[in-house]
């Protein structure tokens, strides 16, 4: 490996870095609260919070376009030319952009949860309150907050933004808790959690983009970046794409599981899911810090053959990583089970360890993905995770009706494979 390679992996290491500490910190206290909503609710209350969350969740990813990865792929070569300008104008692009997508989500969202919510596992009691949670849709502006700080280099501030809706929902859940609350007052604290994120996303990235400069003559006349850029539509319709395919594979299972099974086994789920992927997490976080330096590297005359060693040598280190994660929850995930989160999901064990073993694989395709969206070829991630996601669907229902929520783990083996395989294979083809 190169002194450029070595220097590229080494601030892409720096940055994840700063942001793992944040969500090192943001998992253990998400860990925390979650295991007394768990207590405090049981499987059937705490099922509820969960679907309505995940409901919403999937209704944003889906209007979202991802625009963090607008921001970083085409605002990098306007800095390095040092055109504010065009800057400014991609800022605004994305950031109307993510606000007109929100508020159509919102009322899309609301309508959908009114008149269809119990197909998802909502129970009828609980439909007037998910209408009202879809008004969190609006934090999907907060993907061109993240693209901003990303850009800036400001990867301290993402690992701080990182710990605050944790911090806040388990300061809401513990006085729940504690005052033998209803999960009312449970889905009251994840509300606020998530509100209180969006605004102080917004403030630091306007107060980051001011410190350097770059609000300069800023003006709030609509953009017209295509001018310059006409590939921006077609990568910001493809990110979209990609996202809200990659929200139905993960969010839609949690609302399948709870349609097909009811709100107890979603929850049983989300319990497994939350510590099979912790490692999932880190990866997406060190692909994030990752992104932004292949962007730099593919505007290079020896772009691709720079990123194929990075990214090669990233997925070895991920999947090894991985395995060692599902090793230590074969060993002790029952008994964190039964610890943190009570007897009655000890159940969800058996999923778990699927789960994991899932996310091991899966770890292999984040730094193939983010090699992808640096070359400027987004559509290739796409076409790959629709075909893998309509497929592991199918598998979904299939398995979840034979043989329960193991069957959601077996689905997303399955779905992990055929991503691993896909991208790269696909990915190598492209930076050869």
């Amino acid at each position: 490996m190169t002194s450029e390679h070595t220097n590229l992996f080494q601030r892409a290491t720096k940055n994840f870095g700063k942001v793992l500490t944040g969500k090192a910190v943001g998992a253990i206290i998400s860990l925390i609260y979650l295991a007394l909503a768990a207590r405090g609710l049981g499987t059937n209350g705490f099922g509820i919070i969960i679907l309505i969350h995940s409901y919403m969740l999937m209704c944003t990813r889906v209007v979202s376009f991802k625009s963090y990865d607008i921001i970083v792929k085409y605002g990098a070569e306007f800095l390095a030319a040092n055109e504010r300008r065009e800057f400014q104008d991609l800022i605004k692009f994305t950031f109307l952009l993510d606000l007109f997508a929100a508020i159509l989500g919102i009322f899309l969202g609301a309508f959908i949860v009114y008149l269809w919510g119990h197909n998802f596992g909502i129970p009828s009691e609980a439909i007037s309150l998910a209408v009202i949670y879809c008004i969190l849709i609006i934090s999907n502006v907060t993907d061109t907050t993240t693209g901003i700080l990303r850009i800036c280099d400001r990867f301290d501030i993402v690992a701080f933004l990182a710990i605050v809706e944790p911090i806040i929902r388990l300061l809401g859940v513990t006085i729940a808790f504690y005052s033998d609350s209803p999960w009312q007052a449970y889905l009251m604290a994840w509300f606020a959690a998530r509100i209180s994120y969006f605004c102080i996303s917004l403030i630091v990235a306007g107060y980051e983009l001011s410190r350097k400069n770059l609000l300069q003559s800023f003006s709030w006349k609509i953009p017209r970046p295509t001018l310059r850029n006409p590939k921006i539509w077609g990568f910001s319709w493809s990110s979209n794409f990609y996202g809200s395919t990659n929200s139905i594979g993960i969010q839609f299972t949690t609302l399948a599981v709870g349609s097909l099974i009811g709100a107890s086994g979603a929850a049983l789920f989300k319990v497994a899911q939350e510590l099979a992927e912790a490692s999932a997490k880190a990866a997406v976080v060190f692909s994030s810090a990752l992104y932004p330096e292949l962007a730099r590297l593919a505007t290079s005359s020896q772009g691709n053959s720079q990123i194929r060693s990075v990214v090669r040598k990233t997925a070895k280190s991920s999947v090894f990583i991985g395995f060692i994660f599902t090793g230590l929850l074969v060993i002790a995930g029952e008994l964190i089970l039964q610890t943190f989160f009570g007897q009655q999901f000890s159940d969800a064990y058996g999923t778990m360890i699927i789960l994991s073993i899932a996310t091991s694989v899966l770890l292999i395709t984040y730094p193939y993905e983010a090699a992808l969206y640096s070359i400027g070829k987004p559509h290739i991630a796409l076409v790959i995770k629709l075909s893998v996601t309509l497929t592991q669907l199918i598998v979904l229902i299939i398995m979840l009706q034979s043989v329960g929520i193991v069957g959601a783990g077996y689905a997303a083996v399955l779905s992990s494979l055929l991503s691993a395989v896909a991208l790269i294979y696909m990915t190598n083809r492209r930076i050869n």
